[in-house]
Parts: C-alpha cells; sequence; structure tokens
C-alpha cells in the first residue's frame, strides 16, 4: 500500500548514537568476501567491479506497472531474490534475461543523430552504447561515472542520478540504467549520470554504497556539483535513483551530507539505513532546505532490509521531509518493480 506524508512544520532534528550494520549486496552474483556494512571498515575506491555474467532482471521489472498512488501486490512473473540473511552474504539465484525487464543490454531504438561532445574538462574516456543510447565513462573530481551526453548542447535542464547496488554490477554491466528511465529523462535534455561508489568494504574492491560514510558522501556531491557547472543545470532539484546500498547510503549519510548542496526526489528502491548520520545542515533550522528534498522509499514487505527502509522513512517523516513510501506483499529482496514507482514518485512532484 503506497502511502504519501506531507511535511510538518514541527520538524525535530535527531541525533544518533549508532550506526546500523547492514549487509546490502545487490550484485546478482555478488562475489565479495565481506559485505558487512561495517561503518569502521570502509575503504576508499574500489578498484575493480563485480564479475557477476548473470544479472538479474527484478531489479527493474516493470511487470506491475505499479503507481505510487495505489497498492503493489508481486506479481507472479517477478523474479524473487534468495538472501542468506541480514548481515551475511546476499545473491540473487535469478536467472532471468535483463533485457526482458526493459534495463539491460537491450538494443532498443537507436537514437536519431548522436550526442553532442561533452563539455571541455569531461573527457569521454571510454565510450559505450546501452539501450541504443551512447554513454561515456569518465572521471569527474576523482570519481567514476557514467553518464549518457546529450542530443543538445549545454544546458542540462536536470540531473538524473543513479546510485548502483552493492558489488556495483547492475553499474559495472549497465543494466541498472533502465531504459524505461533514460527513454523518459533523455529527450527532456535530463543528463542521466550513474555513479561508481569511491567506497568498498573491507578486503574487498567491489564498489559498494553500503560501505560509504559521510566523507564519500561529499565526493559524490562535489563531482555532481562539476556536472551542474559545466551543464549550467537549469533545474535545482536532481533526481535520484538507488538500489539496494545506493538507498541504504541515500537515507543514511547523502542527504544528510549533501541534501542543502544537490537536493533532490530520491527514491530509495530495496534499501534503508534505518538511522541518518553525518549531518552538515540542521532540517529543523532549514525548512527551505528541507522543501527541496523528497524521500520515496520502495520496497517489498520480505525483503531482509524492509524494516530499516520503514524505519527510514519514518524518520524522515518525522524530520519534516516530504515522504511516501509503496511496499509490495511477498516480495523479497528487489524483487519488484524498480523503474515504474521510480518515475511515478518523480512525476508525481513535477
Amino acid at each position: 500500500m503506497a502511502s504519501v506524508t506531507q511535511p510538518e512544520n514541527d520538524c525535530t532534528m535527531k541525533t544518533w548514537s549508532r550506526v546500523l550494520a547492514l549487509a546490502l549486496c545487490f550484485a546478482p552474483a555478488c562475489d565479495s568476501d565481506s559485505n558487512d556494512a561495517d561503518t569502521d571498515g570502509a575503504t576508499d575506491g574500489g578498484t575493480s567491479a563485480s564479475d557477476s555474467d548473470d544479472p538479474s532482471s527484478s531489479s527493474n521489472s516493470n511487470s506491475n506497472g505499479t503507481n505510487p498512488s495505489g497498492s503493489a501486490t508481486a506479481s507472479g512473473s517477478d523474479t524473487q531474490a534468495s538472501t542468506s540473511g541480514s548481515g551475511t552474504d546476499t545473491t540473487d539465484d535469478s536467472d532471468s534475461d535483463p533485457s526482458e525487464s526493459g534495463s539491460g543490454e537491450e538494443t532498443g531504438d537507436p537514437t536519431t543523430g548522436g550526442p553532442v561532445e561533452p563539455p571541455d574538462g569531461f573527457a569521454c574516456d571510454d565510450p559505450f552504447e546501452h539501450a541504443g543510447r551512447q554513454g561515456c565513462r569518465a572521471t569527474i573530481e576523482g570519481i567514476e561515472v557514467k553518464f549518457f551526453p546529450l542530443d543538445e548542447p549545454a544546458p542540462a535542464q536536470r540531473l538524473v542520478v543513479f546510485l548502483h547496488g552493492d558489488g556495483g554490477a547492475d553499474y559495472t554491466d549497465n543494466w541498472g540504467f533502465s531504459q524505461d528511465i533514460l527513454d523518459w529523462a533523455i529527450p527532456q535534455d535530463y543528463l542521466v549520470i550513474g555513479v561508481r561508489s569511491p567506497a568498498s568494504y573491507d578486503g574487498d574492491t567491489d564498489p559498494s554504497f553500503g560501505a560509504a560514510q559521510p566523507v564519500h558522501a561529499d565526493m559524490v556531491a562535489t563531482t555532481l556539483e562539476a556536472f551542474i557547472d559545466a551543464y549550467d543545470v537549469v533545474e535545482d532539484r536532481a533526481l535520484y535513483w538507488g538500489v539496494s546500498g545506493g538507498s541504504w547510503f541515500t537515507t543514511s549519510s547523502y542527504i544528510p551530507v549533501a541534501g542543502h548542496r544537490v537536493p533532490g526526489i530520491f527514491v530509495a528502491n530495496c534499501g534503508g539505513s534505518g538511522v541518518s548520520f553525518g549531518w552538515q545542515w540542521e532540517p529543523e533550522n532549514s525548512p527551505e532546505i528541507v522543501a527541496l528534498n523528497s524521500l520515496y522509499m520502495n520496497y517489498g514487505d520480505e525483503d531482509f532490509l524492509a524494516e530499516p527502509s520503514a524505519e527510514s522513512y519514518a524518520e524522515y517523516t518525522e524530520m519534516g521531509f516530504m515522504t511516501g513510501q509503496l511496499v509490495h506483499p511477498g516480495a523479497t529482496h528487489c524483487a519488484h518493480d524498480i523503474s515504474g514507482p521510480t518515475l511515478d514518485f518523480w512525476m508525481g512532484e513535477l
């Protein structure tokens, strides 16, 4: 059942003395030796990507056609993700073809013409094609990103930002870049960017936002600010979507660190931290900044991260943010529609 909560004028700032330790692995066959979201064990700059060759279609399945204004029920065609429990490796044993979900390496209809060259300083280090569109991999302000250059010169109208799952297979193999989102965003001159996590778990080099701390949130915000400057982005509010570890990062430290720098409409899919930390601005004293940030949760009630997702929803609601949540009955970790509710939540405010 979807619910949306309007912000209240009387919001209070919480301080937290604990950080939720969670395992967040969105890679379909995560090979990480350590997937504990240990806040003391994060390391900067993972250097290799997940070697999974079997991306799941469950992360971006659009079979439900769910609208946040109604209820969601996991359909029989949803691919169920298996987990070994909170605090351990989380693997997705689905062998579904990601092209069936509209989010994999499908060909799609190629764009007419071609994208213009990125602005000065944004060299396309490694061009690639995904869903019939040309993309670039580059390093901006010390962080690796993938983005889809616009078909017209700057300015870009808005940033659309993808925060991948732990292990990064959805980023590395591109299947996390939903074709539905690309086809909706790019024709509007929205610049779609995927950010590779600058953090990894101890003993691992795979990029994992579940290991990210406030320092990493600052790094991501700095990179996005560089895009805003280079592309003369018109709209102040970015559109964010995360999955699993990327959603944990969103609710734990990214909004606390960057909500006043790169505000936006955040959709946290199949993940939440339950607690936030590292605040660099004060929501109770900044109602104008709170008004620029919204948080929507999209998760299954059988997800091992269902409880912290609900807790994040409650925390941000209490602090006065515009919030909403869509809970899929019977759905396990990320085994429900991702791109459909994400688009619906965004469009509900635009």
